[in-house]
């Protein structure tokens, strides 16, 4: 089931299996043992951290003459501003990584029509070799809800008077304003190796868009060809080790910024993202992760600060380095409709449970926000007046259980065999393996009547919608404490890609059956396809459209992607299945 030989995985150690080996086991066996998540690991690498200068640039990143070669992008929407993001390629020997770029001054422009003619504000920037020549201002003095145009143009430098890609952007509406529609698109776990972006290419030609959604796994840490796809590696990895280095993660970046539809998607409309795992490393949590063996690669805190170094200066995100006692969970307001809050589930989290002792699900100590990132969320919950509260969750939090059990008439039998109170999970890395955690903010979000709030969500390379169950075990009684939207991967693999199939072969369909028929609250399920979600949110109810691409449609670039289901949910309502297409054409808000 595994594409190569080296993409074997380590053994487990301390009775813990890695989420691959849970798909590739729970897959053959199908209900009756459910499946993992589909994020790979890594087989132990002997190489350490090294240089954050490598000697050679990767063969395949040729530099060319163009400054601008990577792209723009705009970011963390304000009612007042926005960042805007780009990186200067100052000389032919400045590769992404290589620190050797000439410090080079760009001026930005931001105006309401795209040949720039009514310049509303501008200013200007320095691209620096030791911010990898990354560029990231905010413009400021914008209106609120207003779409406008950028651009930046060197005014010095060997490349003096180029001028960037132009993109388009738009602010978020003021706090408290009347606002009767968004749209959002939800991207997650997009594998270079694994296949073509297409999915980026079709959400920037929709053009009805406001804001993009991407929360997690926006790159893979692999070396190349060891976590690829059905048929291998559709195109390669740079650079070709696993990446531990500052200049490591520079370089993965840069490849995908690479990608002419990633660059359209960017520059189509803000973004807004969060971090899961393989930003870092498989399976990280506070102090390590699965896919970092200390005594081989080297001090795991350096090379999570490495990748939290590159990942700030290639995102245009609003955020500080840990080591200057920042943080990129973050709260945005959009009018009177939506509030976003953006989750960190990998900074502070503890290391997930094996399935050997998976009762520590229950251990109320056990954290997968830390405290700090609790008591914001709740406050932020608590406090909000907009009709939608959503938030932008790495993992899933909807309970996945084989099968849920209701805790007061299986106490006995869950303590004679030591399982969690709730059910056994499937997957230990998302909350199901926080479980008290997870039951703590459902009470919460119960016990204060919050009934407006849609989880946001990526991970598992596969589409979900789902209630959000006080109590699985005896849902629906009990409440719901919200629901849940899962978008699948951009590219990364899933059942069909692990087990070499086709998509929507017997087998799948026969987990997705098992899975909706033991977990009631999950009311669809696709382990096949790939591709994003477009979720739209009005006063009444937010729908979701999930975007697919064609059979092994990753494989060839620009493919197109077709409507391959809906689902709906209104306030104060669970989600369920719908007709609901969401037409780009009939965007009533703009």
């Amino acid at each position: 089931m595994t594409n190569n030989p080296t993409e074997n995985s380590a053994p487990a150690q301390s009775g813990q299996f890695t989420r691959r080996q849970v798909l590739q086991t729970g897959a053959a066996g199908a209900a009756a043992v459910g499946i993992g998540s589909i994020a790979a690991n890594s087989a132990a690498s002997a190489s350490p951290l090294g240089s954050s200068k490598p000697a050679n640039p990767p063969i395949n990143m040729k530099m060319g003459k163009e400054a601008f070669q990577h792209g723009v992008a705009s970011g963390d929407p304000y009612p007042d501003s926005v960042l805007l993001w780009t990186r200067v390629t100052s000389n032919e020997n400045d590769y992404p990584g290589l620190e050797k770029g000439q410090t080079t001054t760009v001026k930005w422009e931001v105006a309401t029509d795209s040949k720039f003619t009514a310049v509303v504000t501008s200013g200007t920037a320095k691209a620096e070799p030791s911010r990898d020549m990354t560029v990231k201002v905010e413009a400021r003095g914008l209106k609120p809800f207003t779409g406008y145009f950028y651009r930046f143009i060197t005014i010095d430098g060997p490349r003096k008077g180029q001028t960037s890609p132009v993109g388009k952007t738009r602010t978020a509406p003021a706090k408290g304003a009347d606002v009767s529609e968004l749209r959002f698109a939800l991207f997650s776990c997009s594998n270079w190796e694994a296949g073509y972006f297409s999915a980026y290419h079709d959400m920037a030609k929709r053009g009805d868009i406001d804001y993009a959604l991407h929360v997690g796994d926006y790159i893979y840490e692999y070396p190349r060809g060891e976590y690829t796809g059905k048929t291998g590696s559709v195109r390669l990895h740079e650079p070709a080790n696993e990446i531990k280095s500052l200049a490591d993660y520079r370089q993965r970046y840069a490849l995908h910024h690479t990608d002419k539809d990633l660059q359209a998607a960017h520059a189509s409309c803000p973004w807004i993202v969060t971090w899961d795992d393989h930003e870092v490393a498989n399976d990280t949590w506070s102090n390590g992760a699965e896919n970092h063996q200390p005594d081989k690669e080297g001090d795991f805190i350096a090379r999570r600060n490495n990748a939290m170094q590159a990942y700030l200066e290639w995102l245009p995100i609003r955020a500080t380095p840990l080591s200057e006692k920042g943080h990129i969970y973050r709260n945005l307001s959009f009018g009177n409709l939506v509030e976003l809050n953006m989750l960190d589930l990998r900074t502070y989290r503890n290391e997930k449970p094996g399935f050997t002792s998976a009762r520590k699900t229950d251990d109320k100590s056990r954290t997968m926000l830390g405290s700090e990132q609790f008591g914001w969320l709740t406050k932020k919950l608590s406090t909000s007046s907009a009709r939608w509260n959503f938030i932008g969750n790495s993992v899933m939090i909807s309970p996945v259980l084989i099968p849920p059990l209701d805790p007061e008439a299986t106490k006995a039998v869950t303590q004679l065999l030591g399982l969690p109170e709730e059910g056994m999970p499937y997957n230990l890395d998302q909350w199901d393996g926080y479980a008290a955690e997870r039951r703590r903010v459902t009470k919460y979000l119960l016990d204060n009547n919050i009934r407006n709030t849609v989880w946001l969500t990526g991970d598992i390379h596969s589409s979900w919608a789902c209630d959000i169950p006080a109590a699985p075990g005896t849902y629906p009684r009990g409440g719901v404490a919200g629901v849940e939207i899962v978008c699948t991967s951009v590219t990364s693999s899933n059942i069909d890609d692990i087990l070499k199939l086709p998509e929507d072969n017997a087998l799948s369909h026969t987990v997705e059956y098992a899975f909706t028929n033991l977990n009631r609250h999950v009311k669809y399920l696709d382990f096949d396809s790939h591709g994003y979600t477009v979720v739209r949110v009005t006063k009444d109810a937010v729908d979701a459209n999930w975007m697919a691409l064609g059979p092994d449609g990753k494989l060839k670039p620009n493919q197109p992607l077709h409507f391959a289901k809906a689902a709906s949910a209104k306030w104060g309502e669970g989600i369920h299945t719908s007709n609901v297409r969401i037409n780009p054409a009939d965007h009533s808000a703009r």
